[in-house]
Order: C-alpha cells, then structure tokens, then sequence
C-alpha cells in the first residue's frame, strides 16, 4: 500500500459509539513523559493512545476466543500476563518507530505535503466521529498525540523500505533451487466415531492402509490411483531434506531426493501416516523464482532488524516506569469489524486493524 493511502486509512474508519465508562475515563497525564531515546521525549499521550489503539484490536479480535478476562491471562505461556506482554511490545515498537524518525536524514526520508494532508484529514475523521467521551477513553483527547502516532506509522513503514532497498544482499540460483513433487497422504492418526472421538486404528486396519498405498505406489496412472483410492493428490516443492520450513516430515523429503523426474516413491511410512511421491520436477522454474523472491525478502528484512538492533545498542533508553504502569486494559472494546477482515492484530503495525470500536 502508498503510504499516503496507508496515512489515510489509519483511524479514518474508527468509530466509538455507545460507550459506558465503568470509571471516570482516563487518568492519564498526556504531558506526563512515557520515555526518552537519547534527547528525544515521548509523552504519555502518544504511549497511552497507541497502547489503547493496541488494545481495541486484540478485544474485537480475541475476547471471544480467550474470555473478557484475557488480560489477566498467562496466553504465551512465558510467565506474563497479555497486559504486560502487549504493553512491552508497545514499548519495544515506540522506541523502534522514534529510532526510524531520527535517523530519517540518513536516508532521504521525509513526510510529504500529500501525506500531512492524508494524516491531518484521517485525525479530524476520527474526531468529528467520535464523542469527546469516547475520545477521552481512548486517549485520543489531544490530536497532536493522534497526528504523532500517524506519523510515526507513516515514518516507520517508508524508512522500511529505504533501508531493505538498501541492503546489499542477492540470492544465488543455487540458494534458492527448487525441486517439486505430487503426494498423497493416508493418515494413520485414527478415525472419528459417530460422537467425534478420535478412536485409533487397529494394527489390521493399518496394514489395510498400507496395503492401500502399496496399490498407489505400484498404479501405471499416479493421480487416478490417488482418486480411485478416495484420496486427494498435493503438491510441494522444497529445496532439499534439510529444509527446515518445510511442513512435511524428513522422511518424506528424503524420499523426495532419492527420485528422478516422473519417478514414484515406494510406501514412505511415517509416525502419522504413509506418503507415496511422484517426483514432478528436479529443477521447478517457477517454485525456485519464488523462493529467490522469498529468501531475497527474508534478507531484507534480516538487514531491517539488524540495522534497528544496533541503533538500540547505540541510544540510550529510559521508560518511565511509574507513567508507564498507569496504562491499563480494564475497559473492554468492541468492533464493529469490516466481514472480509478476518486478521489478527499485527504486533507493530496494528493500527489497520480496527474498524469501528465501541466501548462496552
């Protein structure tokens, strides 16, 4: 997406309506200082809003999955609760986003007049839509904090690009040479009983299974065997047997590597099931230029994060920690979502997320 249209769509569609304070709105001192990076002070009212923003997604999202107690929750099973772990990420994204800002120069970036404009129109939409009560709870009373924010989103996503463009990194045929191959799977996990307990196979019923597969294996017509049988044909394409993005077992990809093009595998039996190959192509023209695009994008990012990595070490960062801990996720949000957006909150660029939210 443009970053002028990226710009325009944050908070141009976010519309709380219906609220119900369960307290008195927001306590928090916008003035108040969240953190400094080196000379640079970030103020409460930014933390707070983006934090809010951050928690509006994941309760449209994930309150009907994880319960209106959540927050309180040990979800990633690291000893901490949603609230904390969200509220890091937060932190860990405002340092990243004010790191980019200040080293803007270095790369020629800048805002331009059409993307101040797009910043300015998204902050007066979501004013003009909202009561002030609403905008009080979500921390949003200040519009300056809501243009930073904008700008900061705006700022990270173009200073993203400036430094991937400027990595120094290829991708040689050979890194990202693909071999593909057509498979079928017979599962040997069990069956479901009428009451959709999963019951294990019989040692009989294994072997009939397997018997199966050997008839696949042995078939002059690899796909019609597959159909006949009641199976379904896949496809994968992997670079070698020790990929380790893989999805299928090192069995099978070993399997893979022992085959010629048009070869069949024989019964290739795993914990989980029995695979018969069919090796498709030794060299996929295709597969092999999407994983140079692949492995190009990884390193890209690769050089993103290490340039950002050494910026932390460089700078000096201090939290505010007494500011800080006044943020809270007590009031719950409701969305009034678009049906075709079924994403989770993004960890750092989640500001997209929401359409419309609604205090409840």
């Amino acid at each position: 997406m443009k970053n002028k249209e990226r710009a325009a769509k944050l908070f141009a569609a976010l519309a709380i309506t219906g609220i119900t304070l369960s307290g008195c709105g927001s306590t928090i001192d916008s003035d108040a200082v969240f953190a400094t990076l080196d000379d640079t002070t970030i103020t409460m009212g930014v933390a707070n809003f983006t934090a809010k923003y951050q928690q509006a997604n994941y309760d449209s999202f994930y309150t009907a999955y994880f319960g209106e107690d959540m927050w309180e929750k040990d979800l990633y099973g690291n000893g901490s609760t949603l609230a904390q772990d969200v509220k890091r990420d937060v932190a860990d994204s405002l340092e990243n986003m004010y790191l980019l800002k200040a080293h803007m120069a270095e790369y020629h970036v800048e805002l331009s007049k059409e993307e101040e404009a797009a910043i300015e129109k998204a902050a007066d939409t979501f004013l003009a839509d909202n009561s002030k009560e609403a905008i009080k709870q979500v921390g949003g009373e200040n519009k300056e904090d809501i243009l930073e924010v904008l700008r900061l989103y705006t700022i990270q996503s173009k200073m993203r690009k400036s430094i991937e463009d400027s990595a120094d990194v290829e991708v040689t045929d050979e890194e990202a040479a693909q071999r593909s191959f057509s498979y079928v799977v017979i599962s040997t996990t069990g069956k479901y009983d009428e009451e959709s307990n999963l019951v294990e196979y019989t040692e009989e019923e294994k072997a009939q299974l397997r018997d199966k597969a050997v008839d696949i294996a042995e078939a002059e017509d690899f796909e019609k065997a597959v159909t006949d049988a009641g199976y379904t044909v896949s496809k994968e394409s992997y670079g070698s047997a020790e990929d380790t993005d893989s999805s299928l077992n090192k069995e099978v990809l070993e399997a893979a590597d022992g085959l010629k093009e048009g070869d069949i595998s024989g019964v290739v039996e795993t914990e989980n099931g029995y695979y018969v190959l069919r090796l498709d192509s030794e060299h996929d023209k295709e597969a092999s230029e999407e994983k140079k695009e692949e492995i190009l994008s990884q390193k890209k990012s690769d050089y993103y994060e290490d340039v950002l990595s050494g910026w932390r070490d460089e700078a000096k960062w201090e939290i505010n920690g007494k500011e800080w801990d006044k943020v809270t996720f007590k009031d719950r949000f409701t969305a009034k979502a678009d049906p075709e957006d079924t994403e989770a909150p993004a960890e750092e660029e989640g500001l997209d997320a929401t359409e419309g939210v609604e205090l409840k």
